[in-house]
């Protein structure tokens, strides 16, 4: 398979959901998604607002020939940290995720162990405020395998979906 195939792939999927960002995204990703999902509840009329929820998701895209251990840790930091510094938690605040997304043609050494144990998770206020949630996604195109953390494992279909087309 393609790397780079993959990589437009996985991009055109998220494109139909999220608001994609290939010029001027965080450095070093060669692509960024959000996506914002706000949601008010009313009693009859506006004035009376019952509740409001708000989720928001950061997906962080890179395309690299060769992976390496030390390079996916540097990766899963830079993406954690972006994505908290868009967090703005307040009342209506559900939650705010962060996804990685590498799309690599060989990874090297033990990256299924590493993957693993990046995880992060976030609450702010113990829970009143929300909470994030971090998913990380490793595309081994030579190998055609898709590894993931806990949570990435919610997008591994959508992914192999997004890789078949």
């Amino acid at each position: 398979m393609d790397p780079d195939r993959i990589f437009e792939n996985i991009i055109d999927a998220y494109a139909g959901y999220y608001d994609i960002k290939r010029e001027g995204a965080a450095s070093p990703f060669d692509a960024e998604a959000f996506l914002s999902n706000e949601a008010e509840q009313y009693f009859l009329v506006k004035a009376a607002k019952v509740a409001s929820v708000n989720s928001y998701e950061y997906v962080f895209f890179i395309r690299k020939d060769d992976l390496r251990p030390e390079e996916l840790i540097e990766l899963d930091k830079r993406a954690w940290e972006e994505g908290m510094s868009r967090v703005k938690p307040d009342g209506d605040h559900k939650n705010t995720d962060v996804s990685l997304i590498v799309v690599t043609q060989k990874a090297a050494g033990d990256i299924p162990q590493v993957i693993k144990s990046l995880n992060h998770s976030r609450n702010y206020k113990f829970g009143l405020l929300g909470f994030s949630n971090y998913r990380l996604v490793v595309i081994e195109a030579g190998a055609q395998t898709v590894h993931t953390n806990r949570r990435g494992r919610e997008l591994k279909d959508f992914v192999q979906r997004a890789i078949q087309r």
